[in-house]
């Protein structure tokens, strides 16, 4: 399949939303990646685990236990050994420790199967959740825990011939998003849509006129769903097409524009605590001026008592020195 648009042609992140997201409550505290099988989150996670693991400055991460490590680790040797990773089997969440402008966070990104995905965003497990399995009840939580989402979405299953491909790219995650609006604390955690695979896809999308033109037309009801959200075309990896008809990842590949989504999740995350902190200041600041006027209240309070009590006195007493002179005077 000839490339249309070459990946360095590529727009940058062209948006419908230009404002930052705003986070929910403290409790959401991960980054969740969402997509349908082969949309490439794997890919995504282990080529971004690997490039910012070797980062000196700037933005790091490190994997909380040693065995993600090495999973992430491998699927990256892999991929320049020529070899795509094996489909993922089980819901996985990838523990990471990310440095980023000074600051240590943990967040959680998920990988799983996407039958799991199927199951809780199509066959309307959030409307009955006991029918879910446990993996499909785990994806609810995490998302339940969201502070930011990433849709990673293969543009080629949205025009292919595979209708349940594009049921899951277009119902389920605007079934998730839908959810992820309407939870508590969900109103406005920042999503972005990431188009996977952009040195294959990015045909796909040139020939309906860019980004937002090919969201608008491939995914209107999640257009109308997020209103306005930020999108990317992204690739992990470059890849070769053999003689009969099937993808491999070229050895000598270079991440393209993955770390864009992730940087905007953390951006995200320091305006919203940037907004805390403006907000606790400025709680802090009322609570000093109605401690003030409390205060100040409490002292005019206790002058009148002074005041009317001094009156009192004075009224007493001179009740008495009239009282004694009408005696002497009888």
């Amino acid at each position: 399949m000839a490339n249309m648009c070459q990946e360095d042609e590529l727009p940058l992140a062209e948006t419908i939303y230009e404002e930052e997201g705003t986070l929910g409550p403290t409790s959401r505290d991960r980054i969740v990646i969402l997509g349908r099988r082969a949309a490439g989150k794997t890919v995504y996670l282990s080529v971004l685990y690997e490039r910012y693991w070797k980062s000196l400055d700037g933005l790091t991460m490190k994997a909380v236990g040693g065995n993600v490590h090495s999973e992430l680790i491998h699927v990256v040797e892999g991929l320049r050994l020529g070899t795509w990773p094996p489909a993922t089997l089980e819901l996985r969440h990838c523990e990471l420790q990310i440095e980023y402008r000074g600051k240590m966070r943990s967040l959680i990104a998920l990988d799983y199967p996407g039958e799991v995905f199927r199951q809780a965003f199509v066959d309307g497990v959030t409307e009955y959740p006991d029918r879910a399995s446990p993996e499909a009840a785990a994806l609810i939580r995490h998302l339940d825990a969201a502070a930011a989402v990433l849709l990673l979405i293969d543009p080629a299953s949205l025009c292919g011939g595979d209708v349940d491909a594009v049921i899951d790219d277009d119902f389920g995650i605007t079934q998730a998003v839908s959810y992820l609006r309407s939870s508590p604390g969900g109103a406005d955690v920042p999503v972005a849509l990431v188009y996977t695979k952009s040195d294959r896809t990015g045909n796909y999308i040139a020939r309906e006129g860019g980004p937002v033109k090919f969201t608008k037309r491939r995914l209107p009801a999640l257009a109308r769903t997020l209103r306005k959200f930020p999108i990317y075309q992204v690739s992990a990896v470059q890849a070769l097409v053999r003689r009969d008809g099937t993808w491999v990842p070229k050895k000598g590949f270079t991440p393209r524009r993955i770390e864009r989504p992730i940087l905007r999740c953390l951006d995200a995350f320091e305006a919203q605590e940037e907004r805390e902190r403006q907000e606790a200041a400025a709680i802090e600041r009322r609570r000093s001026v109605e401690e003030r006027i409390r205060r100040a209240e409490q002292r005019e309070r206790r002058s009148n008592r002074i005041l009317i009590a001094l009156i009192v006195s004075m009224v007493v007493v001179a009740g008495c020195v009239m009282a004694l002179i009408w005696a002497l005077g009888a």
